[in-house]
């Protein structure tokens, strides 16, 4: 499975390098308020559900654009989560900062083989559940930081839904005055495939969807890190709405515990019923 991962991500990483250095907000098409998809975005899940459906029939495929399979029709047999471009808006606006994710679950949708490639770097964070992780020809682990001072981490702030803002604003500034420092790169592939090779120690978020973290939160386990939703929960990737990764156990545990004032938000529209 896995030289079907990185063939996958080469065909999508291909078409991407492609179309980035004359792609921009012209191009963008408004999902929702500050929420943009490209053409390159349907076209490259066009290409990879086409691809997965020809070689595995009977394997569902759920897109973050439509294109596959609904949430509820996963069921429990095989199936792939993608994200054909993550940090949409960075590729719009031109900057380097965007993967392509796909994440092989074997049985109830938990990832088993996963892959995020950045195709500006040429980098593939390849993971294998049991076996490790991979940078692409060389293994790799996590940071093994478990101390908040000397951690280095990496969010999202909510923009699609304004109202968590103030509480998101206010976790953060909990966690700046205790960590080394937080970065805010704007593709959550990326920033979970760095905190599974070292780069980054942790990362939280509110508001994410399956497509954004399946590849991403494996990689990390396999790194020998460690993710949950706000709510400590390691499963439930179908309905997961947030998430804490860090490089140990240690470390996650401390964030997720400053996720107090946004976890009653899990509990309201839009997160609740998933329709953000």
């Amino acid at each position: 499975m896995r030289g079907v991962l990185i063939e996958l991500a080469n065909v999508a990483g291909r078409i991407a390098r492609e179309h980035f250095a004359h792609i921009g907000l012209k191009d963008a098409i408004v999902k929702a308020d500050r929420d943009y998809v490209s053409h390159v975005d349907r076209q490259i899940e066009r290409e990879l559900i086409a691809r997965i459906r020809n070689r595995f029939p009977d394997h569902r495929v759920l897109g973050e654009e439509g294109g596959g399979d609904a949430i509820g029709e996963l069921g429990d047999g095989p199936c792939w989560i993608i994200d054909p471009i993550d940090g949409t808006a960075n590729f719009l606006h031109g900057i380097p900062a965007f993967a392509i994710s796909i994440a092989y679950c074997d049985a109830k949708v938990d990832p088993r083989h996963a892959i995020v490639h950045d195709p500006i770097r040429q980098e593939s964070f390849i993971g294998e559940r049991g076996a490790g992780v991979w940078l692409n020809e060389r293994r790799v682990w996590t940071s093994g930081c478990s101390e908040m001072s000397k951690a280095l981490i990496a969010t999202g702030l909510p923009f699609r839904v304004i109202e968590p803002l103030d509480d998101a604003l206010r976790v953060f500034a909990d966690l700046q005055r205790r960590c080394e420092d937080h970065r805010r790169a704007g593709s959550a592939a990326l920033d979970l495939a760095y905190v599974a090779v070292g780069r980054l120690d942790a990362y939280w978020e509110l508001g994410i969807h399956p497509w954004d973290t399946a590849a991403g939160e494996l990689l990390v386990r396999c790194g020998g890190g460690a993710a949950t939703d706000f709510r400590g929960d390691a499963g439930g990737l179908a309905g997961r709405r947030s998430m804490v990764a860090a490089a140990t156990p240690a470390l996650q545990r401390e964030i997720l515990a400053a996720m107090a004032p946004l976890v009653p938000w899990l509990d309201r529209a839009p997160y609740r019923d998933g329709s953000v």
